[in-house]
C-alpha cells in the first residue's frame, strides 16, 4: 500500500525568481519615485500660486517669487531664482485677453550604470485676467 504524499509549496528556484523579480521592481520604483514626487510638487506649486487672489495682476517677478516660495515649502531645490526666472515663461494668450504661464524642463535621474531616466515636464496654465508682465 503505497501512499502518495502531496507536497505543496514553492521550490527554491521559484522563490529566487520571485525575489529577483520583486526586488528589481522595487529598485526601479525607488529610482523613479523621486522624479515623480518632484513633478507632483511643481504641479502643486502651480496650483497654489493660481489660488492666490489677484494673481492676474502680478508681474513675472511676482510669479517667480511666489513659485520659489512654494518650492521652499515643498523642498524643491532644483533651481536658484535666476535659473527659474529663465525657465518660467509668461506670455499673452492668443487673443490677448489673458496671459499664459508655462514651465518646460527635463528631469533626469540615474537608473543603473550609464542608463538614465528622463521625464520631460511641461505645464501651461492660463492666468486670470489682469495686468501685464
Amino acid at each position: 500500500m503505497a501512499s502518495r504524499l502531496l507536497q505543496r509549496g514553492v521550490s527554491l528556484s521559484g522563490l529566487l525568481f520571485w525575489c529577483v523579480l520583486l526586488g528589481g521592481a522595487a529598485l526601479i520604483g525607488m529610482k523613479l519615485f523621486p522624479l515623480y514626487n518632484e513633478k507632483m510638487k511643481v504641479d502643486f506649486a502651480f496650483e497654489e500660486v493660481l489660488r492666490e487672489t489677484n494673481v492676474g495682476n502680478w508681474t513675472k517677478a511676482d510669479l517667480v517669487k511666489a513659485m520659489m516660495k512654494q518650492f521652499e515649502v515643498s523642498d524643491v531645490d532644483r533651481w536658484s531664482t535666476p535659473e527659474f526666472t529663465k525657465l518660467l515663461q509668461v506670455v499673452p494668450s492668443p487673443g490677448g485677453k489673458s496671459r499664459t504661464m508655462s514651465l518646460n524642463y527635463e528631469i533626469r535621474g540615474p537608473l543603473c550604470c550609464d542608463l538614465d531616466v528622463v521625464l520631460n515636464y511641461g505645464k501651461e496654465v492660463e492666468l486670470p485676467k489682469g495686468g501685464s508682465e
